[in-house]
């Protein structure tokens, strides 16, 4: 019996066990994008081919986080015919990177197709360091905080206030629209206390900033 005989069920099996070929063929299963400044939202589209015999029908797309939605321009594609999901990433006030997953649905598999998102977007300001804290029963020493526009930006902070009156703040312009000071103070470290300090500026385009440091006793 032949070499090739022999690997015959071999290779029939592992035919099997991965299912039919996916009649989409995609350009991309995974994009990245970066947020401009203040953007409300990031676009990322994935392109694909209808590369089989029949029509194939995109039955659902899912996303991972409400953060982001996606959805075909049409449900029915034609044997060759082109097509792509467009997914939309609401920025908010986040910033970092963050990774997402779409689930496209559709007629020519029994899996869904599993995309991938990955958008950074970038801080409008860096606050450092972010979060402060004193002991329990230590001196109720003042700390400060470094409030700094990223990049080219200019931002002017006007007020610092905190979530909780345990603390007194005090904003100091130390280089104006570049960079800010904190300096904070618990009343007491007697008791456990914690605390946002919301800063609110405005970008010297017109858009508003609100950026927190966090101060805590504990």
């Amino acid at each position: 019996m032949s070499v090739l005989l022999r690997l015959a069920p071999t290779m029939l099996a592992l035919l099997a066990a991965a299912g039919p070929a996916r009649a989409l063929e995609w350009k991309d299963t995974a994009r990245e994008a970066r947020a401009a400044p203040f953007a409300e939202t990031v676009d990322l589209v994935y392109e694909f081919r209808n590369a089989g015999s029949r029509p194939v029908t995109v039955a659902d797309v899912q996303t991972s986080c409400h953060c982001i939605s996606a959805a075909p321009d049409k449900r029915v594609y034609q044997p060759g015919e082109t097509g792509r999901i467009t997914a939309h990433f609401v920025v908010a006030d986040r910033f970092g990177l963050y990774e997402r997953t779409i689930s496209v649905a559709s007629d020519d598999a029994p899996e869904p197709m599993q995309l991938t998102a990955r958008i950074e977007v970038p801080d409008i300001a860096v606050v450092a360091p972010r979060s402060l804290e004193w002991r329990l029963g230590a001196p109720a020493d003042e700390q400060v905080v470094d409030v700094r526009a990223a990049g080219d930006l200019r931002i002017d902070f006007a007020t610092a206030t905190p979530t909780n009156g345990a603390f007194t703040v005090r904003l100091e312009p130390i280089e104006s629209g570049r960079l800010y000071r904190l300096h904070i103070r618990p009343a007491s470290t007697a008791a456990v206390a914690n605390a946002a300090i919301r800063v609110q500026g405005r970008e010297r385009t017109g858009h508003d900033v609100l950026v927190s440091a966090y101060a805590n006793v504990r």
